[in-house]
């Protein structure tokens, strides 16, 4: 009887736990939704990515673009709130642009750093942005 009670107990907390996490998140991606802006746009055509980054609030200090899951690794820092740069490709991945994400590190001069995702997707369509608070 009494591991019925404490194992109750504990499933309880965990779905507590699980609750809270996820409001957080959904509150977290609301609030920098509004805020931040990334895109990564494929243009087979041209053979190049175009990734955009703005900050509306204008409060960005500096930003850390990264193209993960490159074979030779790409990263670059700017200065200000926003920036768009091109980047030589000349097709598609194999395995699709899911395994080359685009991160932003975001230093915010009133959130502190704020990290941000997004998949490089082709003309036309969109990708969804995932923000985490460093």
């Amino acid at each position: 009887m009494n591991k019925k009670i404490v194992l109750a107990a504990i499933l309880t907390i965990i779905a507590f736990g699980v609750g809270i996490s996820i409001s957080q998140s959904i509150t977290v991606q609301e609030k920098y939704s509004k805020v931040f802006h990334l895109d990564a746009t494929f243009y087979a055509d041209k053979k190049y990515v175009e990734i955009a980054f703005s900050d509306e609030s204008q409060k960005t200090n500096n930003a850390v673009l990264e193209i993960l899951g490159m074979e030779k690794s790409f990263q670059r820092t700017f200065d200000g709130a926003s920036f768009k740069i091109t980047v030589p490709f000349d097709d598609e991945p194999q395995y699709g642009w899911k395994t080359m994400p685009v991160t932003v590190v975001a230093d915010h001069a009133e959130f502190g750093k704020i990290g941000i995702k997004t998949d490089i997707h082709a003309e036309g369509k969109e990708s969804g942005i995932i923000f985490t608070e460093l």
